[in-house]
């Protein structure tokens, strides 16, 4: 059909039009078929972490002394990190459980900080973790005779903690679409003491994530993120199997963030590196895999003080905290 007066050339302009109007439409449908909740736009806003007040936030954490469950300082650095986060979030609380260790019961705490985004309802939950316990044990230390000491622990907890800490921060000053949930697991590093011949019995250790995997909020966090050892100097993060396993999308969504960033390793600096670990790592992020909560490990596991005393505060980086603080930042906005 035609209408009177109108060209060839006219109708060929409207036909073009025309097209070009349902091709707009299909994209703008196809784009937000199956989007979850909290889903954000393209537009991403570069992360600013505050890597020196971070550092100065895992330094404070050595000044309590060795944060091992059931001593008072142990006590007196939950109290410090719930102040750091109640500025943060909207609600902190504690998730109280306990555990016979040394041969005595101990009673412990996760520590949940909970920051709303500003998306429209009801918006997706992402779940970001860290232990802030420290290990009673020097079991790898090259020294025998201080093998049943207490370890410092500067990366090995104290650099997530504080790297959770500054997010929150950050997530208060520039809010995101999504939820997010902030969980310090308890009791992850007591391993079998004063026995140190089993060192991977896994019922003295992860006591915190499996706690909290029995007693899941809700609405349930749709994915998430754990922090450990990620202070090193030479900080090397491979791409642990188990969290290409049981959470792939997370892996891939974290490394290109990273990519994005600039922060992926080409030679001998610090930072990610996009190829499998050696060894799949048994961490706090399994039993939340098991919960039915994808999450990956961001861990570097080739940090040579590993449980000795010489994980102390020569051995780690505010760059380290930077990298890692700016990439997870970047993540959780992405689409």
């Amino acid at each position: 059909m035609f209408i009177r007066g109108w060209g060839m050339d006219n109708w060929r302009r409207w036909l073009v039009f025309f097209f070009a109007i349902l091709v707009v439409a299909f994209s703008m449908g196809a784009g937000c078929a199956g989007r979850p909740p909290g889903a954000v736009s393209a537009a991403i806003t570069t992360p600013n972490f505050d890597y020196d007040r971070a550092f100065a936030d895992l330094d404070k954490q050595l000044t309590f002394g060795f944060r091992v469950p059931g001593t008072p300082e142990h006590e007196k650095v939950q109290a410090w990190i719930v102040e750091q986060l109640k500025p943060s979030c909207a609600t902190v609380t504690l998730q109280p459980f306990s555990a016979t260790l040394g041969g005595k019961e101990v009673k412990m705490n996760n520590i949940i900080g909970s920051i709303p985004g500003n998306g429209k309802e009801p918006r997706e939950v992402v779940l970001l973790a860290a232990h802030w316990d420290s290990r009673p044990t020097a079991d790898y230390d090259k020294d025998v005779k201080k093998r049943l000491t207490p370890i410092p622990a500067a990366n090995d907890g104290a650099s997530g903690v504080a790297v959770l800490l500054e997010i929150g921060r950050q997530l208060k000053a520039n809010p995101i679409a999504r939820d997010v949930l902030l969980v310090f697991f308890d009791g992850e590093d007591y391993g079998t003491y004063p026995d140190t011949d089993q060192e991977h019995n896994i019922s003295k250790m992860l006591l915190g994530s499996q706690f909290y995997a029995k007693n899941l909020p809700t609405p349930k966090p749709s994915w998430g993120i754990l922090l450990d050892m990620i202070g090193d100097k030479d900080l090397d993060i491979y791409r642990e199997p188990n969290s290409d396993k049981y959470a792939r999308e997370v892996n891939d969504r974290v490394f290109s963030a990273a990519r994005s960033m600039g922060y992926i390793r080409t030679g001998k600096d610090s930072g990610f590196i996009d190829s499998p670990y050696q060894y799949p790592i048994t961490d706090d992020h399994i039993a939340i895999n098991e919960a039915g909560i994808p999450m990956i490990d961001l861990i570097d596991f080739n940090y040579k003080p590993w449980h000795t005393t010489g994980d102390d505060i020569t051995q780690v980086s505010p760059d380290s905290l930077k990298i890692v603080g700016n990439t997870v930042l970047y993540a959780l906005q992405m689409p």
